[in-house]
């Protein structure tokens, strides 16, 4: 499974890092209806912002998280001990309590492997598929689109769109640096005309921070929201 050794040098300083009242997670969330946008007609910068999705993270990586979930009315506080392996498509988790008791763990190869444990009652297995591992495939394994479309809204973002299904995904991306460096700022999932599911990025204010230093997730349709505050370890 994951190194324990990697858990253990960091796990001490981490929680002095996190050790804060934890907010009440507010769950970001997205207009039912579409602003007003204009299609660029730019093939070379379409190609660049697609292709920068898959560029947003090292190939290989560990992280620490620390999870706020917000479900049924109710606040749940994890600690997620991430490692990523792109090229391999493979995600290792280890979910651990305050008390250092393991709650689950999973590990993912897409398409290839999928093992599941959980030593608690109250979460189920079929829960951990559908959203768990649905979030980190879309947070760490996305993609480049196979046929996308490139906007710009009013506010100077620029938004790269598909349609998949009944489900059409947007990455929207703002402009940090003139002329032609954009930042991923939301994930948003649209199903007839409402937004169903969003992801936001919140990075620190140190110009050279690639990475998100706190993700917030709203699903609407399973009813949970996520706040996630990150640290990673190249």
């Amino acid at each position: 499974m994951v190194n324990t050794q990697f858990f253990i040098l960091y796990k001490k300083n981490f929680l002095l890092f996190i050790c804060c009242v934890v907010p009440i997670i507010m769950g970001s969330g997205c207009s039912l209806h579409k602003i007003q946008q204009m299609e660029i007609i730019d093939l070379k910068l379409k190609n660049d912002i697609n292709n920068n999705i898959t560029d947003l993270y090292p190939d290989r990586f560990k992280a620490i998280h620390r999870v706020i979930l917000t479900l049924a009315e109710k606040n749940y506080v994890l600690n997620g001990y991430l490692f990523i392996d792109r090229p391999r498509r493979e995600i290792k988790l280890i979910a651990q309590n305050d008390l250092g008791g393991i709650v689950f763990d999973v590990h993912f190869i897409k398409n290839v492997e999928k093992t599941i444990h959980v030593n608690v009652n109250t979460i189920k297995q079929k829960w951990i598929e559908n959203s768990v591992l649905r979030d980190l495939e879309i947070l760490y394994l996305t993609e480049s689109l196979v046929s996308p479309t490139l906007f710009s809204d009013q506010h100077g973002n620029l938004i790269l769109s598909q349609k998949d299904s009944q489900i059409t995904q947007e990455f929207i991306y703002k402009q940090i640096h003139k002329p032609v460096q954009y930042r991923l700022k939301e994930i948003r999932h649209w199903k007839n005309g409402q937004c169903i599911y969003i992801v936001n990025f919140k990075y620190g204010t140190v110009s050279n921070n690639l990475y998100p230093e706190v993700i917030l997730i709203k699903d609407t349709k399973m009813k949970y929201n996520l706040q996630i505050n990150v640290r990673y370890f190249m």
